[in-house]
């Protein structure tokens, strides 16, 4: 599961656009799974016209090498198609998320949650936590931006 989130930087915060998850049977061949996630990103990129794709640095535990390798092969054609579709990419570290939207690099996944739902004005189901994920991360992306105010 890949999370996504669209936000649209106002002249005060920010508005959710959309958001959720590309799914993938578990099952399937790698090479389906990453077409399947490579079209959903091209899909919200024709949709959207995103002026920036922002991504979370990498960060594994070395007793879990082959998760890496996957993580490694998703990113790489999340950033395949941001090439095509000429999208910047910026990285962030989860920690930088964490204090740009709680103030503490070691916020728990409710801190995140609450803060998300206060800055976007969400009411509803963020639904998986990838989507959750997404919009934070959205949000530090728009909080780099000089123009965007909290």
């Amino acid at each position: 599961m890949t999370g996504f989130g669209v936000v649209e930087a106002l002249s005060r915060g920010g508005k959710a656009c959309d958001w959720g998850a590309i799914r993938t049977e578990a099952g399937s061949p790698l090479a389906l799974r990453l077409k399947i996630i490579y079209d959903g990103i091209k899909a919200l990129f024709k949709k959207w016209e995103p002026g920036l794709l922002v991504v979370e640095e990498v960060f594994v535990l070395k007793q879990f090498p082959k998760a890496a390798i996957r993580l490694g092969e998703v990113r790489g054609v999340i950033y395949l198609a941001a090439e095509e579709m000429q999208v910047p990419v910026v990285e962030v570290k989860p920690t930088e998320v964490k204090s740009a939207l709680t103030g503490s690099g070691r916020a728990d996944k409710k801190q995140m949650e609450r803060a998300i739902r206060q800055f976007l004005k969400i009411e509803g189901s963020l639904g998986s936590s990838h989507a959750g994920d997404a919009l934070a991360l959205a949000l530090t992306g728009l909080s780099r931006m000089s123009k965007f105010k909290w």
